[in-house]
């Protein structure tokens, strides 16, 4: 019979938090806060031992006192290598499986440890945590692995926040096997339950003071939660893992990064100015988005979230082809799904029975849907819905809002309107988001001559509550149609859309982007009656049947709806979001540095004393962030493909990024000065 393994869990505890000094022996309820979840632990049917471990700061002495008194091991090691503390914990409990966990989590739970070990113990896995993505709130963080792991992360990471946080080194090692771990429903990954703030121990003492009064525990989630939620008890508002992004944070410089080799992006930018006008099919894939000479003009390959360039350099892609690879480049699943499909025939004579079931599909998942038809970017669905509004209403005007695509009913509201006949550009009228008043001062100033309003529902500006509602009523008054607009926030935004996630049913809507993985498909969906529309105003084109397309299509919103690339997307999503805040705000940029949107979709920009745009220090900040590995616009496009590994590479870029623009103004230094190539030009501004 085999040994049973010895199951440790480590308890990482230290008298001198930065935020909260003193914050592991603080009373909480009537007991030291790390008694809260040494208490806790005894409920745990899978922990052979527990043991504390600790520094050699003289400080922390009244912790090992404590848990000695107590009849738990402590060990003392280096206060900041917390990594080889694990070691030493390790060696003197003789342990086979190490159970990570920190003492400022009083609200822990024997429950959520016990399915996380008994995953990683059915799985056989070298590491398995409940944090990437989080499914219960931060405060039952649980990471365990194996002895052979410690060792071989003690053997390989390098002094910084690979010891301090004792399992980045593991995490971001792709040759071993782990596992993330997903509890059972309630997922909330939003809640917090840690304490490293003065308002995280009140929230924690007002829920044990609930609890205390039903027993002497230990006390399972669901009894916790209970808990939270009947005493009313507020959490803190601090940034889950600030201490993460602030290690990182303090082991960058500012110094600029060596520039790239792009000898050959450069040679095929001279051989496609050629034969390609303006050198790239689509204008912010165009070398005119980006810094020439500093950033790559021509991409080889991509896999998962990275990319390639012809040159060899390797990035982690935060543009995502512009938003359609929600699951990363080369997808299996999708790319195997697509190329079946295309082994039976591609392009048919007639109709194929999977246009049928993929528009079967999206009815069930889109609140508006009763009908669909394809297309293949984004421009054929916003054309296709304008026209068919105007075929319903009987009428040739339309209210835009937002960003709808390069053809001429469009695109001659903005800048880019060389070619557009004046008679189309009349018909069109930009109004202002989350301004009701502007949009029904604009239809009535043509009374009875609006077709639709078309605006995106989201996109970096959310609405304001009731802003939606009131556009549909407004709209209908006015005898409109109202589309939304979702190639963009459509299945980032969730299966459903922003319709979905903020309740408003337009009459038609347009998805694509993210729809096909990167395979060209896009759609028009909308209620009966005026989808009907289609069947005498002509939309039609040879490739809006591609099969393979709509493989890859049901393939991605199959992984969408079973699996967790949500959930990965907004742990990735939100560690880019707050490391990026955090970071600015550490370097004095948080006045200047503005983040906003949906964290799988977020614009950053920079502004100057007076609150405007400045795209010159925005230049500078992608300069750094590019040459170290990292391939970004004004956006972060977040796919589920972003892995710890990734994230951590793109958060370390931000770190150099904002030092180096932090001391240019210490300076005084003009950021165009520090810039290897022009600032870039976007084509025009069609979002706030």
């Amino acid at each position: 019979m085999a040994k049973k393994s010895h199951i440790v869990a480590i308890i990482q505890a230290r008298m001198g938090s930065t935020r909260l000094p003193g914050k592991t022996m603080m009373d909480l309820a009537g007991t030291p806060l790390l008694n809260r979840l040494l208490t806790q632990l005894k409920g745990s049917n899978q922990l052979d031992e527990v043991v504390v471990a600790t520094s050699t700061d003289p400080a922390d002495e009244v912790i090992a006192r404590f848990a000695k008194e107590n009849g738990y091991k402590a060990v003392r090691g280096s206060e900041q290598d917390v990594l080889s503390r694990y070691v030493l914990a390790a060696d003197a409990t003789k342990a086979d499986i190490i159970v990570r966990l920190t003492a400022d989590c009083p609200l822990h739970s024997p429950d959520t440890v016990d399915e996380v070990i008994a995953a990683f113990l059915k799985a056989k896995a070298d590491y398995a945590s409940n944090t990437s993505p989080y499914t219960r709130p931060d405060g039952q963080d649980v990471e365990v692995f194996t002895r052979r792991m410690l060792g071989q992360a003690h053997a390989a990471a390098e002094p910084g926040p690979d010891r301090e946080h004792v399992t980045p080194w593991i995490r971001r090692n792709t040759t071993i096997s782990k596992l993330d771990v997903l509890h059972p429903l309630p997922h909330c990954p939003a809640l917090r339950w840690s304490v490293d703030h003065p308002n995280d121990l009140e929230f924690a003492r007002h829920v044990w003071s609930f609890l205390d009064k039903r027993g002497p525990g230990p006390f399972n989630f669901e009894e916790i939660m209970s808990a939270v939620t009947q005493s009313g008890a507020k959490q803190g508002n601090a940034i889950i893992n600030e201490g993460f992004y602030l290690s990182i944070f303090k082991q960058a410089n500012a110094e600029a990064a060596p520039p790239l080799t792009l000898t050959k992006s450069a040679e095929w930018l001279e051989r496609s100015e050629q034969v390609i006008p303006g050198g790239a099919q689509t204008y912010s894939k165009s070398w005119r988005h980006h810094i020439r000479g500093v950033t790559p003009i021509f991409l080889e390959s991509g896999s998962g979230a990275i990319v390639t360039d012809v040159d060899g350099n390797q990035y982690v892609d935060l543009i995502q082809g512009l938003l359609p690879n929600i699951l990363g480049y080369a997808h299996d699943e999708v790319n195997r799904a697509a190329h079946d499909c295309a082994c039976h025939g591609h392009s048919f004579s007639l109709a194929h029975p999977i246009e049928v079931e993929l528009a079967e599909g999206l009815c069930r998942l889109i609140p508006c849907a009763d009908m669909v038809r394809f297309g293949k970017n984004g421009s054929d669905a916003t054309a296709g819905a304008v026209r068919v509004a105007r075929a319903y209403t009987g009428r040739e005007h339309v209210a835009v809002c937002g960003y709808h695509g390069w053809q001429d009913w469009y695109i001659g509201t903005t800048s880019r309107s060389a070619g557009v006949p004046k008679a189309v550009r009349e018909l069109a009228h930009p109004f202002p988001y989350n301004d009701h008043n502007a949009l029904e001062g604009l239809l009535s100033s043509k009374t009875n001559q609006f077709a639709a309003v078309i605006m995106e529902p989201a996109n970096f500006v959310w609405p304001e509550p009731g802003y939606l509602e009131k556009v549909k009523e407004i709209t209908h008054r006015h005898g409109a149609l109202l589309i939304f607009d979702e190639i963009c926030s459509g299945f980032h935004f969730g299966l459903g859309g922003a319709q979905k996630l903020f309740g408003v049913t337009p009459d038609l809507a347009t998805f694509g982007k993210a729809m096909g993985n990167g395979w060209p498909i896009s759609c028009i969906v909308g209620r009966r009656e005026v989808m009907k529309i289609f069947e005498e105003a002509f939309v039609s084109f040879t490739f809006a049947g591609d099969v393979s397309a709509m493989a890859a299509a049901m393939k991605v919103l199959d992984i969408l709806e079973t699996g967790d690339a949500y959930a990965r997307m907004t742990a990735a999503g939100t560690k880019l979001f707050d490391g990026a805040r955090v970071m600015a705000a550490a370097e004095g940029l948080d006045d200047v540095f503005r983040l906003k949107g949906h964290q799988h979709w977020p614009l950053f920009s920079f502004v100057d004393d007076k609150g405007v745009d400045d795209p010159a220090t925005r230049a500078l900040w992608v300069q750094e962030v590019t040459r170290r590995g990292v391939l970004i616009l004004t956006t972060f496009n977040v796919c589920a493909a972003l892995d710890e590994s990734s994230t951590t590479k793109v958060l370390s870029a931000f770190a150099h990024a904002f030092k180096r623009v932090a001391k240019a103004r210490k300076l005084g230094v003009r950021p165009e000065s520090w810039l290897d190539g022009p600032v870039p030009v976007p084509a025009f501004r069609a979002r706030g």
